[in-house]
């Protein structure tokens, strides 16, 4: 995979969450990436952030879900961006990536902006001849924390999704009658998974999360070599 420096240009904003934008891109030169990757932006002269990638290598625009920390020196910078503005970047970097094997089932686990690599590397596999068998685990507090919410269901070939909410529900539908939700923590739904030796695990989210959901995994007999994960800071 080469690496790239050059210029992100904004093409689009949106706010998709709670807290949370959505950042559309050109890239000067184009990127050649591999989906679970991520790219690290400049916002200072001392100051580099690593954001992974949202969208497929197949897409023709690079795209970033960003949540907004108040006081953080890209957040600060980020509130204010607009269609026009221009970020230096570096990049692709990462070993988050999807397997070669072609009986895994591929189990994605995510909260937050978490969701950002699991969508590219989701769509990449439906984009496949024949897509392996996806689970997308996506968990928040409620509906405004997850980002993508109205396209989810839309992603792949061979995907099922599975929403956590940690909190109350009220008056939420998902699109598709085979979505299954529940009042819980998205660890909830990995108690019920069969053991397999081809499940393989993807997780992203923040440290805690990923480390909480690596253990129970781990206890519940799964093998480190079925793991993958990316924390957040």
């Amino acid at each position: 995979m080469n690496f790239s420096e050059g210029t992100l240009t904004v093409t689009e904003v949106q706010d998709v969450a709670r807290e949370t934008k959505l950042f559309r891109f050109s890239s000067d030169p184009k990127i050649n990436f591999q989906a679970g990757q991520f790219l690290s932006l400049q916002f200072s002269p001392t100051a580099w952030r690593a954001y992974s990638i949202a969208s497929a290598p197949s897409e023709k625009e690079i795209e970033f879900v960003v949540r907004l920390v108040p006081g953080g020196a890209a957040s600060e910078i980020f509130k204010n961006t607009k269609v026009g503005d221009t970020f230096p970047f570096k990049g692709p970097f990462g070993n988050f990536l999807l397997s070669k094997n072609k009986d895994a089932n591929l189990i994605f686990c995510g909260t937050g902006t978490g969701i950002a690599p699991l969508r590219s590397m989701i769509i990449t596999e439906g984009e496949t001849k024949s897509p392996r068998p996806m689970k997308l685990l996506y968990g928040g507090r409620n509906p405004d924390d997850i980002a993508y919410l109205d396209q989810l269901e839309d992603w792949g070939k061979n995907l099922n999704v599975q929403l956590g909410f940690s909190r109350e529900i009220q008056g939420f539908e998902p699109k598709k009658t085979e979505t299954e939700i529940q009042n819980t923590r998205i660890t909830k739904f990995l108690e019920t998974l069969s053991p397999d030796e081809n499940n393989e695990f993807y997780i992203c989210g923040n440290g805690d999360m990923v480390q909480s959901v690596t253990q129970m995994l781990q206890s519940q007999g799964v093998s480190r070599e079925q793991i993958f994960m990316e924390r957040f800071n």
